[in-house]
């Protein structure tokens, strides 16, 4: 009996504020009802944006909603991280980002958020090696000729990349150091306008990953001097290798980068769950997977929360010695 009167009292105070059980129903809408904000930090036109738009188109058609890419670099995507860690954790703002994700923490001295704690894990996505670009007015074909150009001539030739501990600067960074050699780094707020200036030969190298460099390379503008994958890429074969180049010290040489998504901490699981759900319905699509690795990206297997979390970890640990190694500091 006690439990009939407090469930006729409950009601009472439902009815009394207005409502009803399925007003109630209606005022929580299944995810989501609007479009999607998807923060990409770094500038227009790079290969995060590139590949962040191929996965923002799929995903809208999944989902039902427009994602909307919204670009907000600067700091190697620190400004685009801390917009998205003090979003409101409602799934509706969300990160495309890449492995700076990882360097920023032994990059920056201090952060306005923590890489780790400040956001919850959506999905891993992709990785990509890296293609080599030459400017247009060097007097070399290969990395080799390259190379021998740079030791020639210290001092003389700039690289440009998307920031300090970027993966277009860090490519870079692990290649002269293990080639015994040194260059002048210009950092940029992304490849695109680091492309543009070796477009007019105002630098000398940009490390692009495949997606939009292979894209550079065929142009016919820049000279692809090599990728840094293990193989050659089957997407294109006529570019060598790194290691193919045959410069003392490169003979192991690899780098990829790799990007994921990611939310605001605090985002209710029942968003995360569908998110999830949604990148994996993505990357289970032929037509899409081939999609992507015509782009020259490998799709990354599924990873739940504390398999990305455990992975985003050991990838700071990682990198955080290569950068305090070669001693690289914020722009």
């Amino acid at each position: 009996m006690p439990g009939a009167i407090s469930m006729i009292l409950s009601r009472r105070n439902l009815i009394a504020a207005g409502l009803t059980l399925p007003a109630l129903a209606r005022a929580q809408p299944a995810y989501p009802n609007r479009p999607i904000r998807l923060v990409v930090p770094f500038a227009p036109g790079g290969p995060s944006d590139a590949l962040a738009r191929t996965f923002a188109e799929r995903l809208s058609a999944i989902l039902g909603q427009p994602m909307v890419v919204e670009n907000r670099s600067g700091a190697g995507s620190t400004v685009g991280s801390d917009v998205v860690a003090k979003a409101p954790a409602d799934g509706y703002t969300i990160l495309f980002n890449n492995l700076s994700q990882a360097t920023n923490p032994s990059l920056f001295a201090r952060l306005p958020f923590d890489p780790l704690a400040d956001f919850a894990p959506v999905a891993l996505l992709a990785e990509s090696p890296m293609v080599l670009l030459g400017a247009p007015n060097l007097p070399v074909a290969d990395l080799r000729g390259f190379l021998a150009l740079i030791r020639d001539n210290p001092g003389r030739y700039d690289y440009g990349s998307a920031g300090n501990g970027t993966a277009a600067h860090l490519a870079v960074a692990k290649l002269l150091a293990a080639a015994g050699l040194s260059m002048n780094h210009i950092p940029y707020r992304g490849v695109a306008p680091a492309t543009n200036d070796l477009m007019a030969g105002m630098i000398a190298l940009v490390a692009d990953t495949a997606t939009t460099g292979l894209g550079q390379a065929r142009g016919g503008t820049l000279k692809p001097l090599a990728v840094t994958a293990r193989t050659r890429l089957p997407q294109a074969p006529e570019i060598p290798t790194v290691a193919e180049s045959g410069f003392p010290g490169l003979a192991g040489y690899t780098m990829t980068s790799w990007n994921l998504l990611l939310a605001p901490a605090r985002t209710p699981d029942v968003v995360l769950a569908r998110l999830r759900a949604a990148v994996r319905e993505a990357k289970a699509d032929p037509a899409f997977r081939a999609r992507l690795e015509a782009l020259g990206n490998t799709v990354m297997a599924d990873a739940g929360p504390t398999a990305i979390s455990a992975f985003l970890a050991e990838e700071q640990q990682r990198w955080g010695e290569v950068l305090r190694a070669a001693g690289i500091r914020p722009d």
